[in-house]
């Protein structure tokens, strides 16, 4: 659902005119999705020019403007550089550049700095938390780096097997995860307190999509698994108004494994 609007019953026509213009994306590596015999300054006109009626040379000023707004020096000469010409954190700049081309409501960040060195990583997201608040735009960031959810989000959709398992504020989630998978995850992070101890790992693998289990599709990994667990997949239900869990017994506990 976007705007009240069931996506997935949209033409591809429709879909066109909200793809690059409502929501954007950006992907895990740049280099891998953009086309490598195009120039960065076509790549990006030719989103403006998909969703925008306007001149070369307006295009080519907006492009020149986005560069700019990124962060990336001397955009006029860079307009003119191939991927291959530009280092990892550039690209990223770039390709936010397009996401942001004709001024999106909703930016989807596709584990936006995995290939990136820390130092990039934190200027890549600390330019996404400025274009958010500076431009109004959501955003939704994908990522399994706890630290950066916790850095950088304000709430959070915990995901397992395809399945949402856990919502709610980031303050809520870290600090009192109601899931089992999400205090497993917390428990499996090393602790900074400078306590000596083994990590804990979530015993088991996710399952493949064609053989889920009956009930429950955490329910082989949980410890606290029951018969009633085998019955059916828990419905994501609310817990105090801004919490929800899909879960017969959830945990109620705090980051560390305190029931």
């Amino acid at each position: 659902m976007y705007d009240g609007t069931d996506l997935l019953k949209l033409p591809a026509s429709k879909m066109e005119q909200i793809r690059g213009k409502d929501i954007t994306m950006i992907f895990q590596d740049p280099v891998v999705y953009m086309n490598p015999v195009k120039t960065i300054g076509n790549q990006i006109t030719e989103v403006i020019h998909l969703h925008e009626k306007c001149s070369q040379a307006e295009a080519d000023k907006k492009a020149i403007d986005l560069l700019t707004q990124v962060g990336i020096p001397h955009p006029e000469t860079r307009l003119k550089y191939y991927p291959h010409q530009l280092s990892g954190g550039l690209c990223q700049r770039v390709m936010i550049a397009m996401a942001l081309a004709c001024k999106p409501k909703l930016l989807m960040a596709d584990e936006p700095t995995t290939a990136l060195d820390v130092t990039v990583q934190a200027q890549i997201l600390d330019l996404l938390r400025s274009l958010n608040k500076k431009l109004g735009m959501a955003t939704i960031l994908v990522t399994h780096d706890l630290g950066v959810i916790a850095e950088n989000v304000k709430r959070v959709m915990v995901m397992y097997a395809g399945v949402v398992v856990e919502e709610g504020p980031v303050d809520v989630i870290f600090k009192k995860p109601a899931h089992p998978y999400t205090e497993g995850l917390l428990n499996s992070l090393p602790k900074m307190d400078g306590q000596d101890g083994d990590l804990i790992p979530i015993e088991g693998s996710v399952p493949a999509p064609d053989k889920r289990p009956q009930g429950c599709c955490f329910g082989p990994r949980c410890k606290y698994m029951t018969d009633e667990c085998l019955k059916g997949q828990p419905k994501l239900t609310t817990i105090n108004g801004i919490h929800r869990c899909a879960c017969f017994h959830p945990v109620h506990g705090t980051f560390g494994g305190q029931a």
